[in-house]
C-alpha cells in the first residue's frame, strides 16, 4: 500500500546524502532517517570510507534523543546500565560518552548492549538496503536486527557481492522496499561505477548563471570546503597546460575538514598536467612546484583507476569529450568522464548577486544537488561535439552543486 509519507521521509534521508556524495567513495553515499511518534529523532549520513555507517550514526543520535527527551526510554536505558554495569562514573557520564564514540565498532557494541528496546517504536528509513558483511565496519542488518525497530523503509537493494543481503537478516522485522528507488538509484551512480571500472572520473567546473568561468570569484566557502575534502580522498587531480599557465592554482587541501585530511599528505593527491609544451623544468615557475607532478601529452594516458578530479572550463571539457569520443572511434584506449559537476554562482558578472537594490554576498549561499540542468550544460557547449558524436551526451551524468540561499 503507497504511504506519501513514507516518500517524504525518503527523500530528506536522499537529500541529506547528496551532501556526502564522493567523498564516501569507493562507498556509497548513503543517508538513515529515524522517525519516532511522527517525530524525527536522528539524521545521519555515511561521510567517509572507512567511517561508522549512516545507519550507525543514526541510531547513536536517536539513542541520545531518547536521553535527552523521554522519560520513559531514559529510565529503561539506566536501568540496563545499572544491570550491566556497575561503574557508576561510567552511568553518570553516559551523554558524554556516547557523544564521544567514534569507532564504528565501539557504537554498535554500545547500542547493542545498552538499546534497553528504545527503537521498537521507530522506523527507520535508509537511503540504501543495510549492509550485510563486515569489512571495514560491522553489519548494519546485524544492528538492526538487535535493536528490532517497528519498521524498516529501504530504497535501493544492495547488489554488492559482498554486503548484500541485508533484508534476508532483518526478515523478522517489517520492511518496505522500493520507496523512491530512482531517486536512490541516481545517488548510487558514482558507486555503481566505480564498481564496474574501479575508479571514477569527475570533471569540476565552477561557472556563473551565464555560463561565464573566466576571471574574478566565482565559487564560495561551501564550494571551496567541499572542493577540498574531495581532493583529500581523490588519487588524481587533472588539469590542462592552459590551466596551470593562466591560473597558476595552488590544487592543494587548505580548506578542507579536518575530517577527510590524511594523516600523511599534506596538500593534495599527485597532479597530472595535459600539455604538449609543458616539461617538467617549467614546474618550478607554478605554485605546484612541490608535490606528486606528472605531466601527460594525450589523454590516454590518464590512470585508469582510482579517483579522478579533472579541473578546468567549457573549452577543456570539449576538447576530453571530443577526444575521448576520436579515441573510441579508433578503438584506442580512453578515459570516459563519468560525471560533470557544476559549481553555479548566482552572480553574472561579478561576487554578487543584486536583489532588490541589496546586494547579497556569495557567502549566504550553500550547496545542493540537481541533476536536471543538462539543456543549460549543453548550450555552453561546442556545436562540435554534437558533430562529432551521434549519440546525445547521457544525462545522467550531469551532476550540478548549486548555490541556495540559507
Amino acid at each position: 500500500m503507497y504511504n506519501k509519507s513514507d516518500s517524504i521521509f525518503m527523500n530528506i534521508a536522499i537529500d541529506y546524502a547528496w551532501r556526502f556524495q564522493i567523498l564516501t567513495l569507493p562507498n556509497p553515499a548513503v543517508a538513515s532517517l529515524i522517525l519516532w511518534n511522527n517525530k524525527i529523532i536522528a539524521l545521519q549520513a555515511h561521510k567517509k570510507s572507512g567511517t561508522p555507517h549512516a545507519e550507525v550514526l543514526a541510531c547513536k543520535e536517536a539513542f541520545l534523543y531518547f536521553l535527552n527527551h523521554d522519560k520513559k526510554s531514559k529510565e529503561s536505558i539506566y536501568n540496563t546500565l545499572k544491570k550491566q554495569n556497575n561503574n557508576s562514573n561510567f552511568i553518570r557520564n553516559i551523554k558524554n560518552y556516547i557523544q564521544e564514540l567514534s569507532d564504528s565498532k565501539e557504537i554498535h557494541d554500545f547500542i547493542q548492549k545498552y538499546h534497553s528496546n528504545i527503537f521498537n517504536d521507530c522506523e527507520i528509513f535508509i537511503t540504501l538496503e543495510p549492509c550485510n558483511h563486515y569489512g571495514k565496519t560491522p553489519p548494519c542488518a546485524n544492528l538492526l536486527n538487535i535493536i528490532k525497530p517497528k519498521r524498516i523503509i529501504i530504497a535501493h537493494k544492495d547488489t554488492h557481492i559482498k554486503a548484500k543481503g541485508g533484508s534476508k537478516t532483518l526478515k523478522n522485522i517489517k520492511i518496505k522496499h522500493r520507496i523512491l528507488e530512482y531517486k536512490s538509484k541516481d545517488l548510487l551512480f558514482p558507486f555503481m561505477q566505480w564498481q564496474k571500472n574501479n575508479g571514477f572520473t569527475i570533471f569540476k567546473i565552477a561557472h556563473r548563471l551565464n555560463g561565464d568561468y573566466k576571471g574574478g570569484f566565482i565559487s564560495n566557502k561551501d564550494s571551496r570546503i567541499f572542493t577540498h575534502n574531495m581532493r583529500c580522498i581523490a588519487d588524481y587531480i587533472i588539469i590542462s597546460g592552459e590551466t596551470l599557465r593562466n591560473d597558476n592554482p595552488l590544487l592543494d587541501t587548505r580548506f578542507a575538514l579536518p575530517f577527510y585530511k590524511q594523516k600523511n599528505i599534506k596538500q593534495g593527491p599527485k597532479i597530472i598536467i595535459i600539455s604538449k609544451t609543458i616539461k617538467n623544468k617549467d614546474i618550478i615557475n607554478y605554485n605546484i612546484k612541490d608535490r606528486d607532478i606528472e605531466i601527460i601529452d594525450c589523454i590516454s594516458k590518464i590512470p585508469q583507476n582510482g579517483l579522478k578530479i579533472i579541473e578546468g572550463g567549457f573549452e577543456f571539457l570539449n576538447s576530453l569529450l571530443k577526444n575521448t569520443i576520436i579515441l573510441k572511434k579508433n578503438k584506442k584506449k580512453y578515459i570516459e568522464i563519468d560525471c560533470i559537476m557544476g559549481y553555479i554562482s548566482t552572480s553574472i558578472k561579478n561576487k554578487y548577486l543584486y536583489n532588490n537594490s541589496n546586494i547579497i554576498e556569495l557567502e549566504d549561499f550553500y550547496l545542493a544537488h540537481n541533476t536536471e540542468l543538462y539543456d543549460f550544460w549543453i548550450q555552453q557547449s561546442n556545436e562540435n561535439i554534437k558533430n562529432i558524436s551521434k549519440k546525445p551526451i547521457n544525462t545522467k551524468n550531469i551532476l550540478y552543486f548549486l548555490f541556495h540561499k540559507n
